[in-house]
């Protein structure tokens, strides 16, 4: 008898035991890493020394409103629950309890004295229930040991009413079988890290699974294999400072689920073949535009976080390419470096590798890569500063519902001389002129579902080759058939010597009826923001235009064919012709300085452009444009060992 009664009272004590058992902090980091930061936080004007100089400032002012980004769009809570987390790892890292205090008290006004918008973990809006939550959850697990038992027992038990509450949660993009959308990561990765945080996993195993399931579709359909999604990069960010924190918060409690598929998506290769070395006045990174994606990014977080995920092998390349977009090399003050949007430099701190060596991915890392399920293409002639040059194009090959969409196939991307040159619609719809790509009839999508076909790729040591299939996107538009290539050709360079690029287009548009076809660039981004002017003239009988923009750069453009084809200056810039069948072919030139004057032989299809110290021509028997070199008139299209 009293065997049963010790077994019934091990059995009702036994969650008691769990919680006596919780070892803090459980995410992220051990006592060992927390060492290794601690020491290189000593080491002089070292990366950790100023990151860590940059989030102290902020927190030891105890002013959540130093986070706020926006002071008049009544959301404070999340200001609130970024001070709270900056300052619980502040609180590891110096065992001084008054930080602890400060991260307690931020979660505490949370409720006590909620923003208008009353964004809760447990009510409201489910992207604004997964940030704070998710703060929440972390700052609970790092300045566990600093808080009383009420303090603790105060957080926890708000933790698990949100919990409750996300089981009942429901929205158009979360029930889509796909879960392409950006809220799949955002809710169910937030909702993911509060559970690990409290130890739920095992009381709430059923959705422990669901949520892990959840996410792995999430990896498997909405991004390809350099970790690009339909929605575009500025929401790939987004989603990641969910996504990433719970692929790590799983492994942290050896829970490997997700690390293949989340290894797969090569998210670091794409910020940086896409991300440059460049900064507005808010502190915004640019970014090559792509889906609904502006060009200037926070990161919040992002590229920080994925210094965790680079093979170690490549780790010291993407080391050096962080250092110059967001690390101790970066534009701007030290408080605008280590992802300081949202209170996110605790990423910097946690997944800098202070131990690897930098090196220069410039002739290691192929000069273009593409990724063949989205439909995208980058093309990078070097990784030094702001006067880098970076390409895109899209084929826009995949589509998904309840997503973020644009349709993209063919649109153009250009970031060089710290100026954004070429860009794209973001969300802006209903506007042809927001697009770089090919108008019929003045419209550039019929709707934001049509898609592209990808045909050919070609990565060379000079730049690459793409061609791009219309597909359903320009067969909504009326057309038979129309492809385009894209040739890029970078020039070689020294550290001391800015590069120069050419970039030639043709269009092959096939139909029996007849249409207006305007090749068309948006300057800048979709508000037409990026000092960009146009003027228009003549050369060897060719109409031309030239583009300047910052740093005495240029992008000059000679329209090899049609002879009769119109250009019409502004923004867009326009290039137009009426037709059935036709092709558009141009070739333009970026660099800095004094534009080149060029000698053109030949005229239509056989016309032969020498630019600088290349010649661009098109093979007829091969169906390519060809750039060679002037000197010995080498020919650019070798195959680069892909990386």
């Amino acid at each position: 008898m009293k065997s049963r009664i010790f077994i019934g009272l091990l059995i009702v004590l036994a969650p008691f035991k769990v919680l006596a058992d919780e070892a803090h902090p459980r995410l992220f980091l051990t006592q060992r890493r927390l060492e290794q930061i601690r020491s290189a936080i000593r080491v002089p004007r070292s990366h950790h020394q100023q990151a860590f100089d940059a989030l102290k400032a902020r927190v030891t002012q105890n002013n959540w409103r130093i986070y706020d980004g926006n002071p008049n769009d009544g959301n404070w809570n999340y200001a609130r629950s970024y001070l709270a987390r900056e300052a619980a790892l502040l609180y590891l890292l110096t065992n001084e309890n008054e930080y602890a205090q400060i991260a307690y008290q931020a979660l505490y006004l949370i409720h006590r004295d909620p923003d208008p918008d009353n964004r809760l973990p447990e009510a409201q809006y489910g992207l604004s229930r997964a940030t704070v939550g998710q703060n929440f959850a972390i700052a609970y697990d790092w300045a566990y040991r600093g808080w009383t038992p009420q303090q603790r027992d105060y957080i926890k038990d708000k933790i698990n009413i949100a919990l409750d509450t996300w089981e009942n949660f429901r929205h158009p993009n979360l029930s889509n079988p796909a879960m392409a959308s950006n809220w799949v990561a955002v809710c169910r990765g937030g909702e993911l890290v509060m559970m690990l945080a409290v130890y739920e996993e095992g009381n709430r195993a059923k959705r422990y699974s669901q949520l892990k399931g959840w996410l792995k579709t999430h990896l498997l359909n909405a991004y390809g294999q350099l970790g690009l999604s339909q929605e575009g990069i500025g929401y790939d960010s987004y989603a990641g400072i969910f996504l990433v924190p719970a692929v790590y918060a799983l492994r942290s409690v050896g829970d490997a689920d997700l690390d293949a598929d989340f290894a797969a998506r090569h998210f670091w290769k794409l910020v940086m073949y896409a991300g440059g070395f460049m900064m507005n006045e808010s502190g915004d990174r640019y970014f090559l535009q792509s889906g609904v994606s502006g060009a200037g990014i926070g990161d919040e977080g992002w590229t920080s976080l994925l210094l965790g995920s680079v093979p170690p092998r490549l780790l010291p390349f993407y080391r050096y390419f962080y250092d110059r977009h967001m690390g101790i090399d970066a534009p701007g003050t030290p408080a605008e470096k280590f992802d300081k949007q949202r209170g996110a430099t605790i990423w910097s701190l946690i997944y800098y590798p202070e131990s690897a060596p930098s090196f220069n991915p410039t002739g290691v890392f192929p000069s273009s890569v593409g990724d063949d399920k989205r439909g995208a293409y980058f093309f990078r002639d070097r990784w030094q500063d702001e006067n880098d040059i970076l390409v895109s194009v899209m084929a826009d090959t995949d589509r998904h519902q309840n997503a973020w969409d644009q349709s993209e196939a063919f649109q153009l991307g250009l970031l060089a001389y710290n100026t954004h040159f070429i860009g794209g619609p973001a969300k802006v719809s209903g506007n042809p002129a927001t697009f770089s790509t090919l108008l019929v009839d003045g419209k550039a999508q019929r709707d934001r579902g049509t898609t592209g076909k990808s045909e050919f790729f070609n990565s060379t040591p000079d730049g690459g080759y793409v061609i791009i299939d219309g597909g359903e996107k320009y067969a909504s538009l009326g057309l038979s058939s129309v492809k385009r290539h894209l040739l890029v050709n970078f020039s070689k360079t020294d550290s001391k010597t800015d590069g120069t690029a050419v970039l030639a287009t043709l269009d092959r548009i096939r139909d029996k009826q007849k249409h207006t076809y305007t090749w068309q660039l948006n300057l800048g981004d979709e508000k037409g923001d990026g000092g960009v002017s146009a003027t228009v003239g003549m050369e060897g009988g060719l109409p031309t235009f030239l583009l300047r923009g910052d740093r005495d750069s240029y992008l000059k453009g000679w329209v090899l064919h049609p002879k009769a084809a119109l250009v019409t200056t502004g923004d867009p810039l326009q290039v137009s012709i009426s037709g059935a069948n036709t092709e558009i072919w141009i070739a333009t030139f970026v660099g800095r300085g004094i534009p080149p004057v060029a000698t053109i032989t030949g005229t239509g299809m056989a016309a032969v452009l020498d630019v600088g110290k290349v010649r661009v021509r098109y093979d007829a028997d091969a169906n390519r444009m060809i750039a060679e070199s002037r000197g010995d008139l080498r020919e650019v299209g070798k195959k680069f060992p892909k990386q």
